[in-house]
């Protein structure tokens, strides 16, 4: 027992040791959150009767402009709730008769009001400058008195709307020439005929919202490119091509990064301590321009390879991780249980069972990737795919999300971008950086064109991020193609997440960043104690160039014994050659 305490204690110590030798300090610093002084009440009628995809697509439009959102569903509303707000937005997803007293509240609100699609024709008191007629279709999107902010749209149905001569009409459609209007204003009232929220309309809406919330838009257009799937088994040569093309250019960027590659056949894992040359690249790309984002943990479930699988939703079962990977897999339903409360408890047991799941590999990553140096600042999904209480979870270790969002828990490919960066209510207080022009397709000749069309339709938006990834293993020439494109963009000002106020966070661990400086605050001895995987790799570091020195030591010795000989060879001859003379 005493042998097994003292081994205990000299590892101990020869890791704190080892850690405070490799490990970088810095001096903590707290994320500091931008402030946003509106503060907004959504109310909605919805199909199912409470918040669903087509909610929180309009929860991060809002959220560009603020990060005080309350939703709540339209029949519920009291007099207190529009007290202490600045906007009032009504979405009507659903027609239905409003119960007297939420026309009450709309209409009696006197602050900026938007209403979003159907059911205004009850809010005649406010909105009696609207009124509907035949639907229209549009082929056409624009900005009213711009005509650089226009696209080109699939056939879409709008709700013809009459308006006064008094109205301005923000957003149009057009067919043969006719103008529609789709969003329209007068005094601090607006409505918008078209209620989903999808590009490429969410772009119009969301520049719309600048009048809404009256701020000053920026004349600067956000752009990113993010390198995708870095794990341990990339190739070195092609990611420092890659970091020397960007740091030439002196672009910054976004890294992708999984900590760990798993077999699909084998199952056997590989860590950044088994690929040096990888690892070595990965700190050059993050000292020289490049930001690790977690894109999770293996990146796979199940049997699927690293970088091709999911990893927090099950897409076999289209459900979240609610089970092992190699557990029988049960769907229940509210049908199979006697009671709503053992359904609720059902529930709960499965949320608490994909919380820890998430936790374990969340704080795995986080703490994995410092022990190598890498310091994550963001986090990514893996296909962006996750449940709405993955995201709540995910918020309790980090600030900024980076990518689509799935909106949905019962489809993961409902998901969806959003124009510019947001902290909308669900993500409970996290930022998100949208992914919105795509990605190199390989067998796609006309990917870059699609990417520069996604582009121009996002610049619509003033501040609309342009954001797209591109994965390493290409090679180099996709990426110069792809970044020469985007300086096309007027006014393209590269993002650089550590010029952003993150916070990352684990029991052992905080990161920081901003003003392009990163800040770690790091608890040495619980991280070493957290796993015996990484006091090894510091005590093999510490062997490896112990042995160089050994090396360059006796390198250095047999230099000097040669050295020495040489010279004593060179003495002797000489001294035998004045004997001689002599």
């Amino acid at each position: 027992m005493k042998k097994s305490l003292q081994i205990f204690v000299i590892w101990k110590v020869i890791g704190l040791m080892l850690l405070s030798f490799f490990l970088p300090v810095g001096a903590a610093s707290a994320a500091t959150e931008i402030e946003k002084e509106a503060k907004v009440l959504v109310l909605y009628s919805s199909r199912h009767g409470n918040v669903d995809s087509d909610q929180r697509l309009l929860d991060m439009a809002i959220g560009a402009f603020s990060n005080d959102i309350t939703f709540k569903h339209a029949a519920e509303v009291e007099a207190e709730d529009t007290e202490d707000i600045t906007h009032l937005f009504y979405y009507g997803n659903k027609s239905e008769t409003l119960p007297s007293n939420t026309v009450r509240q709309i209409t009696s609100f006197s602050g900026t009001t938007v209403v979003v699609g159907k059911n205004i024709e009850q809010l005649d008191e406010k909105y009696d400058y609207v009124s509907l007629d035949e639907c229209e279709t549009i082929t056409t999107l624009k900005m009213t008195g711009d005509e650089t902010k226009k696209t080109s749209i699939q056939s879409q149905s709008v709700t013809g709307v009459i308006t006064e001569e008094e109205t301005d009409v923000l957003v149009a459609g057009e067919r043969k020439s006719k103008d529609i209007p789709v969003l329209v204003k007068q005094d601090n009232t607006y409505y918008s005929a078209l209620d989903s929220l999808v590009p490429p309309y969410s772009v119009y809406f969301s520049q719309a919202l600048h009048d809404v919330f009256d701020t000053d838009p920026s004349e600067k257009t956000p752009g990113y490119i993010r390198l995708e799937d870095i794990h341990p088994l990339a190739d070195p040569d092609q990611l420092m091509e890659v970091a020397e093309f960007l740091k030439e250019k002196e672009i910054p960027y976004l890294m992708a990064v999984i900590p760990v590659y798993t077999h699909p056949e084998t199952g056997e894992e590989y860590h950044f301590n088994d690929s040096p040359d990888v690892l070595k690249a990965v700190r050059y790309m993050q000292e020289n321009g490049g930001s690790v984002v977690l894109h999770g943990y293996t990146h796979q479930f199940r049997d699927s390879e690293t970088g091709e699988g999911f990893e927090f939703w099950d897409v076999e079962h289209e459900m979240p991780i609610y089970h092992g990977q190699d557990e029988e897999v049960v769907k229940k339903t509210e049908r199979d249980f006697d009671s709503e409360e053992e359904y609720a408890a059902y529930v709960e047991e499965n949320k608490a069972y994909e919380r820890e799941y998430i936790e374990k590999r969340l704080t795995r990553g986080i703490e994995e990737l410092t022990n190598f140096g890498l310091h994550p600042l963001a986090f990514e999904a893996p296909h962006y795919t996750m449940s709405q209480n993955g995201y709540d979870v995910v918020s309790d270790y980090f600030s900024t999300y980076v990518g689509q969002i799935q909106l949905s828990d019962k489809d993961w490919k409902t998901m969806e971008t959003t124009p510019a960066a947001s902290t909308p209510s669900f993500l409970n207080g996290m930022e998100v950086l949208p992914e919105t022009i795509g990605y190199i397709r390989p067998e796609d000749s006309k990917a870059v064109d699609r990417m520069m069309k996604k582009a121009n339709n996002y610049e619509v938006m003033d501040g609309g991020i342009v954001g797209g990834f591109y994965h390493p293993y290409l090679g180099v020439d996709g990426l110069k193609e792809v970044i020469g494109e985007m300086e096309k963009i007027p006014n393209i000002d590269w993002i650089d997440l550590k010029d952003y106020d993150n916070k990352v966070e684990t029991d052992n661990v905080v990161i920081t960043s901003g003003s392009g400086t990163i800040f770690t605050d790091i608890d040495r001895t619980g991280l070493m104690l957290s796993s015996i995987d990484f006091p090894i790799y510091h005590v093999k570091v510490f062997i490896q160039k112990m042995m160089w020195g050994v090396a360059g030591i006796g390198l250095l010795s047999v230099s000097f014994f040669i050295g020495y000989m040489i010279t004593q060879r060179v003495r002797r001859k000489r001294l035998e050659g004045e004997v001689s003379g002599g």
